[in-house]
């Protein structure tokens, strides 16, 4: 494969977003990766049920900040609330570098 057709700088290059430090793939259309947040905001709610859990709002909420700038600055300023507050969850979620 050719450096102009790898997947990295292909102009569809898959999205990604990264929680813990561990990198995970979305859907490549904004409506997919809308409706998929929705479905684990609302698998959230519902959190009563055997699978369902209260995991899936934050995890919703991080799929949903990729396409909207409001829920991104909402991630990224817990994000940093988290960071100052506990410094070694904070050294957990920066990805290590080989």
């Amino acid at each position: 494969m050719t450096a102009a057709t790898s997947p990295e700088t292909s102009p569809k290059a898959p999205y990604r977003t990264t929680i813990f430090g561990r990198s995970y793939r979305l859907p490549r259309t904004r409506l997919r990766r809308q409706a998929l947040g929705w479905a684990f905001v609302a698998g959230g709610v519902f959190s009563v049920l055997p699978v369902l859990g209260i995991w899936m709002l934050p995890v919703g909420f991080v799929i949903l900040s990729v396409d909207s700038p409001r829920v991104r600055r909402s991630r990224r300023r817990m994000t940093v609330t988290i960071a100052r507050r506990w410094p070694k969850l904070n050294a957990m979620m920066t990805p290590k570098r080989a």
